[in-house]
């Protein structure tokens, strides 16, 4: 019997424009016991069960994310803070993170529903900056810290020292931190290292390096990271998983570690890692 289930759901509305598939889906758990909810943003569109933001995050029991990777993304960071596990189901392009395609969906439901799934456990990080006179609040990534110059023609100065150790000073496009989960988007395509997800490490690697010894290299989980922007541009942004961005000064230190926040997914697929990273990046036998 299944027990009742409070589930929330957050659809990329350019994926979804009409909430018509989303709305297919929330029938589908009403029919098996289940109370869905849509944040009040969806009311519009005429869904049901509306309710804010801030309730879905602190009241359900899971949230389904029907989207691309971008999506899961921007919902995991707010879940991991309420601790609710996301479910992932892509609508989207690659869906990398994502449990399941579309047409999959409603299997993939009913075995979450009847307990036939796993909730994995993603590691996070948190980055803060220090400034000579403020600083800003701690913000927190699933996939990678990035540092680069919005003036693409220029390269900037980076120091680099983790736990306090000096490592180098490197002219390059930017500086990536990434996370396991992350290792296989932004620091795969620089020409970063592949990290098994379970594992409680970060890869470091620059972008487009002017030395031929700078190369991408890995930490452990429990370092802390510390990079001084050493260039003199007001054109240095620090990212946060692509989505949310702060301007640098010259001389600012930006610390990076192992979040105690952690990200977690639901997964109902037999798949491994290996087999996800051969079938998504079309890795041939």
């Amino acid at each position: 019997m299944i027990i009742m289930k409070k589930i929330g759901f957050i659809t990329n509305l350019d994926k979804d424009p009409n909430m018509q598939y989303t709305r297919e889906l929330m029938q589908y758990v009403s029919e098996n016991g289940c109370v869905p909810m849509v944040t009040d943003a969806s009311a519009e569109l005429g869904s049901h069960n509306t309710v804010t933001s801030d309730y879905m995050y602190r009241n359900a029991d899971f949230i389904i994310v029907l989207g691309g990777d971008g999506t899961i993304l921007r919902v995991a960071r707010r879940a991991a803070v309420y601790n609710v596990p996301i479910h992932g189901i892509n609508i989207g392009t690659l869906g990398y993170l994502a449990d399941c395609e579309r047409n999959d969906a409603k299997k993939a439901i009913k075995n979450v529903l009847d307990g036939n799934y796993k909730t994995e456990e993603r590691m996070m990080l948190e980055a803060s900056v220090k400034r000579e006179y403020s600083g800003y609040n701690t913000n927190i990534a699933l996939n990678e810290v990035y540092i680069t110059n919005s003036v693409f023609s220029k390269v900037i100065k980076l120091g680099l020292k983790i736990n306090d150790d000096y490592i180098s000073s490197c002219r390059a496009d930017g500086i990536i931190i990434s996370t396991p989960t992350g290792s296989t988007a932004y620091n795969l395509s620089a020409g970063g290292p592949i990290l098994k997800p379970d594992t409680d490490l970060m890869a470091i690697t620059y972008v487009c390096p002017h030395s031929l010894t700078s190369r991408p290299f890995v930490i452990s989980g429990s370092d802390v990271v510390k990079i001084r922007v050493e260039s003199s541009y007001s054109s240095v942004v620090l990212h946060m998983d692509g989505q949310d961005s702060i301007p640098l000064a010259p001389g600012d230190i930006v610390t990076v570690k192992k979040s105690g926040y952690v990200a977690k997914t639901i997964r109902t697929t037999q798949m491994s890692f290996y087999d996800i990273l051969r079938s998504k990046m079309l890795v041939s036998d």
